[in-house]
């Protein structure tokens, strides 16, 4: 991306505009959830919606998540009818193609979004943790139902517990496969699913038939979400990454002076990341010294290059999708994804590093509550961490954990999980309130203080 050192330090140490072009071509600037309920209907659907190729879809195996990304545009032409306007390409197409709808062909469309969908498992186990830590990211979210398979089905209802639990309101409902049954089939089971959701979200949710065969309704998708998923709205803070996995890109036996650094693939929860910046990684290397107490060296490199999907960027922001973040870091460092769940950002300005934390619990079953000594396990950022109940209080619902392992925490909710017959079972959500950190500093605030805990 090229830009006047003016223009990107501004952009970098004051703000961004997500509709900036230069920002808007390059990477995308909202993410959509959309979980699978049968891996062909939404594989068939995102191939077809954005031209491309289901080796785009790169998957977090740590995560169980896979990314795609999509740009829609409209046609700059007025005259041009709504929905039939809008058209959706891959990512890498460029920022002003021509109209293909018959009369408008000499028509330029205009990209509005650069969308990033974000496809989870249909596994209310996995989901649910899942959206719990990924909400910050997440601006909206596609419910796929298939019209050959019998209406609702268990997975539809977890689904739509589970928005409501995390409070993600901006939903697409879409009917899938029409093209497979009867009209009048297909329109009696789109009534009986807008009954269905009627009764189960708060606000209104469209519910459009669609054909990923036929690329039937899918300029109306597109219109719904440039109209009605809202843009992210980022604070100016310094970067933080969470790292989903590391690819070490040399071959085997790579020539003396030929070595590549590390690639860190993960999601840019704040501020702005450029090349050439110098970066850190929390905790980083953890071990304990000779009287058995926890030590972490944190590990320093250079960003020299940063990717979206196929484009190149001299910066990226918190917008959407996954960055690809090339650095000058020995690949022996990172053997076996060591470093997934880990935070990366500017030096010295790594969130601060616990090894006890106090939390605010809202328990999501009535009549349940974490006891003293309790083993739990907490999915955080990227990564999951077990833990053990210190202290707990009923005031507020705070408890205090000591967690195994150090943890980089930002300011955002977490999901805390209950072994349930050797299996690990969704039982709350998690806020951060403060805690002590692995150098002994206790941030606490007022009220936990006041518990009277020996901190």
């Amino acid at each position: 991306m090229k830009m006047s050192s003016c223009k990107q330090e501004y952009m970098i140490d004051v703000k961004w505009d997500l509709l900036d072009p230069e920002i808007i071509s390059r990477q995308p600037t909202i993410n959509i959830g959309n979980p699978f309920f049968t891996q062909l209907s939404s594989g068939m659907w995102q191939i077809n919606f954005y031209e491309g190729n289901i080796d785009q879809l790169e998957r977090i195996a740590t995560m169980n998540l896979a990314f795609a990304n999509a740009k829609i545009y409209k046609c700059e032409n007025d005259e041009c009818p709504p929905p039939l306007c809008y058209k959706a390409y891959g990512s890498g197409k460029e920022d002003s193609p021509l109209c293909e709808l018959v009369g408008f062909q000499n028509c330029r469309m205009k990209l509005l979004r650069h969308v990033s969908f974000v496809e989870c498992p249909d596994d209310l186990k996995i989901l649910m943790p899942m959206l719990i830590t990924s909400v910050p990211i997440i601006q909206g979210a596609l419910l796929l139902i298939d019209a050959n398979e019998r209406f609702p089905q268990k997975q539809t209802s977890d689904f739509l517990a589970a928005l409501k639990a995390v409070g993600l309101n901006h939903i697409i409902i879409l009917q899938t496969k029409v093209d497979s049954i009867k009209e009048s089939i297909a329109m009696d089971r789109l009534e009986a699913i807008k009954k269905f959701i009627k009764r189960r979200i708060v606000g209104e949710a469209p519910v459009l038939s669609v054909s990923a065969k036929c690329k039937y309704n899918v300029e109306d998708v597109c219109e719904y979400i440039v109209k009605n998923i809202p843009l992210p709205q980022h604070l100016v803070k310094r970067p933080c990454v969470s790292i989903f996995r590391s690819v070490d890109v040399n071959k085997p036996a790579p020539e003396i002076g030929e070595t590549k650094g590390v690639v860190f693939c993960g999601s840019l929860r704040r501020g702005v990341l450029k090349v050439n910046q110098m970066i850190e990684i929390g905790p980083g290397i953890v071990d304990r010294d000779e009287n058995g107490e926890i030590k972490c060296t944190p590990i320093y490199s250079k960003i020299v290059s940063l990717y979206s999907e196929q484009n190149e960027l001299q910066y990226a922001v918190p917008a959407g999708g996954l960055i690809w973040i090339g650095t000058t870091l020995d690949p022996t460092v990172t053997n076996a994804d060591s470093l997934v769940g880990q935070v990366l950002g500017e030096v010295q300005f790594l969130p601060s590093l616990f090894c006890k934390i106090a939390v605010g619990v809202q328990m999501l079953e009535e009549r349940t509550k974490l006891g003293r000594g309790e083993i739990v396990k907490l999915n955080i950022h990227s990564s999951s961490i077990v833990a053990r109940v210190c202290q707990a209080s009923g005031e507020g619902g705070i408890v205090r954990l000591k967690v195994k392992s150090p943890v980089c925490m930002m300011q955002e909710r977490f999901a805390i999980s209950r072994n349930v017959e050797n299996q690990w079972r969704l039982i709350a959500i998690g806020y951060i309130r403060g805690g002590t950190t692995v150098d002994g500093e206790k941030i606490y605030p007022p009220h936990i203080r006041r518990l009277g805990w020996n901190l």
